[in-house]
Parts: structure tokens; sequence; C-alpha cells
């Protein structure tokens, strides 16, 4: 199975090239399958390899006693919030130092906040 971030990656590669105002590479959703698949092999290459780099985080959870560690669209960072019995299975907690508040992440998402796995506490 392909690491779902890999999909992020090669659209977000095209879309850049495509932004440099050459007008020799077309966006994402202009490219065909074939390119779109050949892309997407390329970007599944390099983030398994910044995976094994330890530059970026595995996908999936190493371990049930390593809770996720996430970064919004806004440069906040979010920490995964285990319940017992577990409530929602979707409660995150920002990272502050003041003050803390523990949010549903299905309802942030549902906002529009975007969160990108940073890595993983044990």
């Amino acid at each position: 199975m392909t690491d779902p971030r890999a999909r992020q990656l090669a659209k977000r590669r095209q879309d850049m090239a495509h932004e440099s105002g050459s007008g020799l590479n077309p966006s994402w959703e202009q490219l065909g399958k074939e390119n779109q698949a050949a892309l997407l092999s390329e970007a599944a290459e390099w983030l398994r390899a910044a995976v094994e780099a330890r530059i970026a985080p595995f996908a999936e959870r190493p371990s049930d006693k390593h809770d996720a560690i996430l970064l919004d669209n806004y440069g906040q960072i979010w920490g995964e919030y285990q319940t017992s019995p577990p409530s929602h299975g979707d409660a995150i907690l920002r990272l502050v130092w003041d003050t803390e508040v523990c949010s549903s992440k299905r309802e942030l998402e549902e906002q529009g906040v975007e969160f990108r796995l940073i890595g993983w506490s044990e």
C-alpha cells in the first residue's frame, strides 16, 4: 500500500513546476493518468527514503504506546489525546505553554483545518 502522503507530494511537486510560469509544465489535473502514476511512483520512493533516513515519520502508528504529533496549516502543534475508554477516537490537544484545551480533530477538519503528521511520541 502506498503511503497516502505520496499523492500530496507528487501533486505539489507538479503544481510547483506549473506555477513557475514557464508554461512548459501542466498542472496535476492536466496530467494524463500515466504521467500521474509515474510521479506517484517517484514520490513514493522519495518518501520511503525520507522515512528510512528518519527525516519523515512513519505513516502508521509504530505501537499502541505512540501518540501522533500533528502540525496544522496555521503552524500550531497538536498532540493526540488518548482517553480511556476512547470516547471519540479523534481527540487532540493543542500543545501550548499557558492553556490547554482538548478539541475534536474531526470537527476542526470540518472547519477547514488541515493537519500534517510530523512524528510520534512515546
